[in-house]
């Protein structure tokens, strides 16, 4: 089939990938001029894992990754009042932890040949008949095509023209988030550092090469800022963290000028269905389940292999495989949205007190004979997230892993 993918983030590129080695026509449409850059660390975990290692990426990637040593917790003054190792989010030493720009730039490197990217552009128009789909795009070109899915994001543009506006699906679930690079003018190595304020979480992190740092500002509240408006999103940013100690005022200068800015709220798109007629919805524009859960990238490159497989397995099918991916996903994407509304509610202290009283949690944890076990308890819910779907493993033959994807 001739497949429009609109968005070349995880979701967009991990579909054209497997597209692609199962035969199809692929072309991408994505809004930014080129590969995104920027973003914040993303984790690689359970079935996503097996997901990456299927598609050779995931040596790859760990080689790439962060290579987080530890963690610390810094209070006001910028003492470290404990430390923990690994990245921050990450469960498992199996896990990969790689920043978001760089393991997207692996899974478009990894597309075979033949799928067309147009950059700088988006669909503005979607007219759906019994045979194909006229999709009009920005610059005013119209093209036909047999099936559009719309990888495009929490913001997604196909969701509203074939599913109805963000309102009906987009649920908030109160605070904001703010990523960006800055000089690492704190001198770190391979280390995160997190300091917990009321209302507020200021964390960083260390690129590969250590010259400079991933920046993320997570705060309650916030809202009634348009998704476009980077100037009053920054304007918020720097509101909200107005008056925070550490590092953090020196960030807020660098969040000024940061040229790869990203704002998001810390929500989840709910819907009934991700399908209508010819166009499918993967990753966050059909299901997000919050930035919190570090599952987003999980459920995308997840979603994108069982929507492949399942077009493989119903002999092009739309319809067939259309419903069964919205039946054999389910599961999977309820269990982990459930996993993120605990995180999503204490998330960052709201009081004074709390700071203190987390402080003195994260401070004591590396010393009592139980912390093994808490860590266990603490992490369960979102280890179980993560593997609560299976791979068959028969669907090679299906997506013609390491076959011929040249037609």
């Amino acid at each position: 089939m001739d497949i429009l993918i609109s968005g070349a983030s995880v979701a967009g590129t991990a579909l054209a990938f497997w597209l692609r080695h199962a035969g199809h026509t692929v072309t991408v449409v994505e809004r930014a001029p080129a590969v995104r850059d920027g973003g914040y660390a993303i984790d690689v975990r359970g079935t996503a894992l097996r997901v990456a290692e299927r598609m050779g990426v995931a040596e790859p990637a760990r080689r790439a990754g962060t290579d987080t040593l530890g963690t610390s917790f810094v209070n006001a003054t910028g003492k470290r009042i404990a430390t923990l190792p690994l990245g921050f989010g990450v469960l498992s030493p199996d896990d990969i932890e790689i920043m978001k720009s760089d393991f997207t730039r692996l899974l478009y490197d990894s597309v075979p040949d033949g799928v067309e990217w147009i950059f700088g552009d988006t669909v503005t128009a979607l007219d759906q008949g019994a045979d194909g789909v006229r999709v009009t795009f920005t610059r005013g070109a119209s093209r036909g095509f047999d099936l559009v899915l719309g990888a495009d994001g929490l913001h997604s543009g196909v969701r509203a023209l074939a599913f109805g506006p963000p309102e009906r699906f987009v649920h908030d679930l109160g605070s904001r988030m703010a990523i960006f690079t800055a000089p690492n003018e704190l001198g770190i190595e391979r280390w995160q550092l997190i300091h917990n304020a009321t209302g507020r979480v200021a964390s960083v992190k260390t690129d590969l090469g250590n010259a400079t740092i991933k920046v993320n500002l997570l705060f309650g509240g916030g809202g009634g800022v348009d998704h476009r408006d980077r100037d009053a999103q920054r304007r918020q940013v720097a509101d909200a963290f107005a008056g925070c100690g550490w590092h953090v005022p020196r960030l807020l200068e660098h969040l000024r000028t940061a040229p790869d800015f990203y704002y998001a709220p810390n929500a989840q798109v709910r819907m009934d269905a991700w399908t209508r007629g010819r166009v499918a919805l993967v990753g966050d524009a059909g299901y997000c389940p919050s930035p919190l859960t570090g599952q987003g990238t999980g459920l995308a490159l997840v979603g994108a292999y069982v929507l492949a497989r399942e077009l493989a397995a119903a002999g092009d099918d739309h319809v067939a495989a259309f419903a069964r991916y919205d039946t054999v996903l389910r599961d999977f994407v309820e269990v982990n949205q459930r996993a993120a509304l605990a995180p999503a509610k204490g998330f960052a202290p709201k009081t004074a007190r709390e700071v203190w009283l987390r402080d003195l949690s994260i401070r004591m944890l590396p010393y009592v004979p139980w912390r093994h076990w808490i860590f266990e308890l603490m992490t369960r819910d979102a280890k179980r997230a993560s593997e609560a779907f299976e791979l068959c493993m028969d669907d090679a033959h299906l997506l013609r892993i390491g076959g011929d994807a040249s037609m």
